[in-house]
């Protein structure tokens, strides 16, 4: 569960935009390319009435974060969408794309049955159809519990689950329908102000999954889940329609999955705005060059695998493996994780995601170096034959009085999570359950967190 309290900070803000890429205002759809770090720095942002933005994907598949030192008016359509699962056909279908951000579904299983379907990418992705004809898949959810509200850190929807073969008089003749993708994660902030015109429209929604051979719902593909949308401005304003949900097909009504949120000093927007979006009422950290700034916090990171190093941008995707592991090598795996900032003594938990089948927990040893850079390990069995995703967790025991309050609350422990080569979230945990990302504190707030780490350090030493 994250609960999160409104940082108080004076009436002003920075988007922390450079402006590099100037003034952004398409005359036609346009598809933009997202650079590495998925960040787009302009001055202004004008999107004209009957025009349709889109984005297309980075290898790192990272959220849209989209920055202005001006104003951003809205009169046409800005899309985070995921794809639709593909069709039934004499080969296997596949599952749809996630939006920017977003995850993948599952593909259909193929003609025979003899490949499995899969079930849909993401924390939430939908299981596959079982081993039965004309079984459908599981439509994705988001992947976190409705009080996560912060969208920090930002990510997307998750892909709906593979439906089983479909069969024509009794013979399988085409392959199960694909799960449609998860939608995407988009964040805008501007200086200055975000504007809505009445045909002005934000989508993060999933994609369709697919019917089945009789275009009948019996046998579908589960349909991709909302993605997630943040505003950051000292002002959002206008009338306009904003949207994450899971579309509305011939099988399901639309599916509010998604997650919205808002900050902003003043807030008009009026308009179809659906899930129900979550209010604060001021800007909070958007990037390290913004104000109020993220700042540096510890990090825990995946950095080897069976010796073989980790790439520094991973895809983590499950249609191509990021690294494979040498011929010969033998379960279970030796895993390196690397930690800055961190108390030794800070338990750690592997966890093991494969395109196919659970999940399983691992135990990691004890950091090893100093509180400023340690490292550790665990020993993984991977399945035979499966791309498989890793993820790490850390949850930190620590002084209460060092850290902030939550809602009135003491901290009482503080828990870390890193995905292999990606970025580390932290969270302050309260004894009653309640959590606040570090990013969404105020300045003051963050130093003392960097200021209580430092006591750890010297309390460990």
């Amino acid at each position: 569960m994250l609960v999160c309290s409104s940082p108080t900070f004076a009436q002003t803000f920075t988007s922390g935009s450079t402006g590099a890429l100037g003034a952004f205002a398409p005359a036609t759809n346009t598809t933009v390319t997202l650079p590495p770090d998925g960040v787009l720095n302009y001055t202004t942002v004008t999107i004209p009435a009957g025009v349709t933005v889109k984005f297309s994907s980075n290898v790192a598949n990272t959220p849209v974060t989209l920055l202005a030192t001006g104003d951003v008016s809205i009169a046409g359509t800005i899309s985070v969408d995921g794809q639709n699962g593909e069709a039934p056909k004499p080969t296997t279908s596949a599952g749809g794309v996630g939006g920017p951000g977003g995850f993948r579904g599952g593909n259909g299983s193929g003609v025979n049955g003899s490949i499995a379907a899969a079930a849909g990418q993401g924390p939430g992705g939908g299981a596959n159809a079982p081993l039965a004809f004309n079984t459908p898949g599981i439509d994705g959810t988001y992947g976190a519990s409705g009080n996560f509200i912060s969208l920090i850190p930002l990510f997307g929807g998750s892909g709906g689950g593979g439906a089983f073969t479909g069969t024509s008089s009794g013979i399988p003749t085409f392959s199960g329908p694909g799960g449609g993708g998860g939608g995407g994660a988009l964040l805008i902030a501007s200086s200055t102000k975000i504007t809505f015109a009445s045909t002005g429209v934000m989508s993060a929604n999933g994609g369709a999954g697919a019917l089945n051979l009789f275009g009948s719902c019996g046998g579908r593909g589960g349909s991709g889940s909302g993605g997630a949308i943040r505003l950051v401005a000292p002002q959002i304003l206008g009338n306009g329609s904003i949207a994450a949900l899971t579309p509305a097909t011939a099988c399901i009504i639309a599916q509010a999955t998604g997650r919205i949120r808002m900050e902003a000093f003043t807030n008009t927007l009026s308009g179809t705005i659906n899930p129900a979006p979550s209010l604060v009422a001021s800007p909070g950290p958007v990037t390290a060059t913004s104000n109020p700034a993220l700042i540096n916090v510890p990090s825990l990171t995946i950095t080897s695998i069976g010796g073989v190093a980790v790439p520094a941008i991973p895809a983590g995707s499950y249609a191509t493996a990021d690294l494979s592991l040498p011929a010969g090598t033998t379960n279970p795996v030796s895993v390196i994780v690397t930690a800055t900032n961190i108390p030794l003594n800070t338990n750690l938990t592997m966890k093991l995601v494969p395109i196919a089948g659970n999940p399983s927990l691992f135990p990691v040893s004890v950091l090893s170096g100093t509180p400023s850079l340690s490292t550790t390990s665990s020993d993984v069995t991977f399945p035979s034959g499966q791309v498989s995703v890793l993820n790490v967790f850390a949850s930190l025991t620590i002084t209460a009085g060092l850290f902030p309050f939550i809602d009135g609350e003491e901290t009482d422990h503080v828990l870390m999570a890193a995905t292999m080569g990606g970025r580390s979230t932290l969270t302050l945990v309260t004894k009653s359950g309640k959590e606040l990302p570090v990013s969404q504190l105020s300045q003051e707030d963050q130093l003392k967190v960097v200021m209580a780490f430092d006591a750890m350090r010297n309390e460990t030493r």
